[in-house]
């Protein structure tokens, strides 16, 4: 974890990376287990060591997904942690995973303490918004096949790690949709 983080934000001193991985608590989690139900606080930003993780919302009664994470990778819901509101999120595990998990809380008090931990907050944020930003425009800007295949050439693990209904919901169509475009994008072939 600590070379994808450095990776991001550059070279981090042994001290100041001692001091934050300390506070980074070890947990699994099995396959369909949510580890942020709906409704709660996200008190925590979790660095997946192992796995795939989806993020879902509820709109209007239907279950949507609206984010795709594999490891390594550096997560949390950003609104309800910042604003310590129920988030209107929930995080399910798509496979087994590792967690480091660091609070909120802990995080904030390593903030007075280390320059280097800072910077490791303020990059976890700004890469948050970044993929936040992204996924919007592209949900924005292309159509349904286009977003497909945007994923596809983009992020072509989500199409091997994550369930096509999941995939369907995320570029806002149907799964019978996109059962349709793919059987079509696969006779262009």
């Amino acid at each position: 974890m600590r070379k994808f983080i450095e990776n991001i934000i550059g070279q981090i001193p042994d001290k100041d990376w001692d001091m934050y991985s300390e506070s980074l608590k070890l947990t699994k989690a099995r396959k369909g287990d949510t580890i942020l139900p709906f409704d709660t606080v996200c008190n925590t930003i979790w660095h997946l060591k192992k796995g795939a993780v989806k993020k879902i919302e509820l709109d209007k009664g239907i279950l949507k997904t609206t984010h795709f994470y594999t490891a390594p990778k550096i997560f949390t819901v950003l609104q309800s942690a910042l604003k310590n509101e129920p988030s209107d999120l929930s995080i399910i595990c798509e496979e087994d995973c590792e967690f480091l998990e660091l609070s909120i809380k802990d995080l904030q008090a390593l903030y007075d303490k280390s320059i280097y931990i800072e910077r490791i907050g303020r990059r976890m944020v700004e890469e948050e918004f970044i993929s936040e930003f992204g996924m919007r425009r592209m949900l924005l800007k292309l159509d349904a096949q286009q977003r497909y295949e945007y994923i596809e050439k983009s992020h072509p693990e989500i199409l091997s790690r994550f369930q096509l209904k999941d995939i369907a919901t995320f570029i806002g169509i149907t799964p019978e949709t996109l059962s349709r475009l793919r059987k079509k994008r696969f006779s262009e072939d």
